[in-house]
């Protein structure tokens, strides 16, 4: 059940991506990056990396991640790593962060209660 979800939520968000016309990388992009190809149709077809971290010996790695939002929270990060030497791509790699559920203070969530004032605001109650 859980993989029928995630497919459905790449799925969307795949054609959410080319509905906003904005360049996002996601797996079956991922999946269509090959060895040889340039920096130049990376970021021609992809976008700019969300960072770009540098190996030394003209060795570069870029990384595109795909996020799987659930509401305000990250359920899953994909990210998407290209090593390129002198320009090229030599290799690639990707991994999966599963985000635990726990994350974003549960139990301060749980714990806490509030009270409303007058103006509308949010107050911690003693």
């Amino acid at each position: 059940m859980k993989k029928i979800f995630f497919l459905l939520s790449i799925t969307f968000l795949s054609i959410w991506g080319c509905a906003s016309g904005s360049k996002v990388m996601t797996a079956e992009g991922f999946s269509e990056v090959s060895v040889g190809q340039t920096s130049d149709d990376i970021q021609k077809k992809y976008g700019k990396p969300y960072s770009i971290k540098r190996l030394g010996d003209n060795e570069v790695e870029y990384i595109y991640i795909d996020r799987m939002p659930m509401g305000k929270r990250v359920l899953r990060e994909r990210h998407y790593l290209i090593i390129l030497k002198n320009g090229k791509v030599t290799s690639t790699q990707t991994r999966t962060y599963n985000r635990p559920s726990y994350e974003g203070n549960s139990y301060e969530m749980q714990t806490s209660s509030y009270q409303r004032d007058e103006k509308g605001t949010d107050k911690e109650a003693n």
